[in-house]
């Protein structure tokens, strides 16, 4: 009898040792659904140092409006507020029901201050009527901002990292955006984007693939200090105010063609070890200024059609 008690007590241990632990028992956790319901009772969030569960889809708020037959537009009207925090699942703002496409509108501010998002970060198509602010974020896999609307005086994306793709492409920023300090391991796209305030991606650090093309700053674009291994790309690009390429390195190819530079463009200490293409882009306030702007060896500056508002010649001198 003794033996065949054991025998019971030995599999019951055997059985119970291989059910998983619920996510509400992951140490110091909160599952996405908690904070769905916050939202749903019309409460602020505010999540400081927690590992979120799951994945986070703020387009399933509960409370959303019509705009077409296609279209519904999920209402968050409290401010969200994460900080310190790891997404273990992903985070978007985008979701389809029913075949009617679902977008995100944020009434107020976004902050994810030092998040670590470890899967998908998808914040495609929301709007956000306050700030934004993801300094010192973490992207792991994919961070895309794609045709987002962001009408706060302020966005930050100060001290961030992102280690695959960085997408932020055909995107409206009403006020300054600041990226400084940022790091992308992968390729980072801001194509056709309109930045209405300043841009600031000043000590950027990229080693990957970065498009600026067909962007449209209505005010200074300021790169001092950054570095660009992969191929840089700001064609048919504008500019209405000052463009600072000052101490900033291009170590592979860089297309600056056909672009139309209104303020003053600054190339001071600038270094380029590979094709520095400027073909066919005007610049309204005459020659940029290129002290101590050099090609190194294996490059070479091509100056096809480039021309300015005071003189045809370009020159380095």
């Amino acid at each position: 009898m003794k033996k065949a008690f054991y025998a019971f007590i030995l599999m019951v241990m055997m059985v119970s040792g291989c059910h998983a632990s619920p996510p509400d028992t992951v140490n110091n956790g909160i599952d996405a659904g908690q904070i769905m319901n916050t939202i749903n009772k019309g409460k602020a969030v505010v999540v400081q140092g927690k590992i979120i569960t799951g994945d986070l889809d703020f387009s399933a708020v509960k409370k959303s409006g019509i705009f077409s037959s296609s279209l519904r537009i999920a209402e968050i009207g409290v401010p969200v507020t994460f900080l310190d925090c790891i997404f273990m699942g992903k985070v978007t703002t985008n979701g389809q029901k029913d075949n009617i496409a679902i977008v995100t509108r944020f009434g107020s501010s976004i902050t994810f201050e030092a998040c670590d998002f470890r899967n998908d970060a998808d914040f495609s198509n929301c709007t956000v009527e306050g700030m934004v602010n993801f300094t010192g974020a973490i992207f792991r896999q994919k961070a895309l901002f794609n045709n987002v609307t962001f009408k706060g005086r302020q966005t930050y994306f100060t001290a961030f990292s992102s280690e695959k793709f960085f997408s932020m492409q055909e995107s409206l920023i009403d006020g300054s955006v600041d990226f400084f300090k940022g790091r992308a391991t992968g390729k980072l796209s801001f194509q056709s984007t309109d930045f209405r305030g300043t841009a600031r991606f000043s000590d950027l650090d990229c080693s990957g693939k970065s498009d600026f093309s067909l962007v449209n700053f209505r005010s200074d674009a300021l790169f001092t200090y950054a570095s660009f291994g992969g191929e840089f790309r700001m064609s048919d690009a504008t500019v209405a105010g000052r463009l600072d390429l000052i101490s900033v390195t291009f170590s592979s190819g860089t297309w600056i063609t056909n672009a139309v530079f209104s303020g003053k463009v600054n190339l001071t200490k600038t270094i380029a070890r590979n094709v520095f293409d400027v073909s066919g882009t005007m610049f309204m306030q005459g020659k940029p200024v290129m002290d101590e702007f050099s090609i190194e060896e294996t490059g070479k500056l091509i100056t096809n059609g480039a021309r300015f508002a005071v003189t045809n010649e370009f020159t380095t001198e």
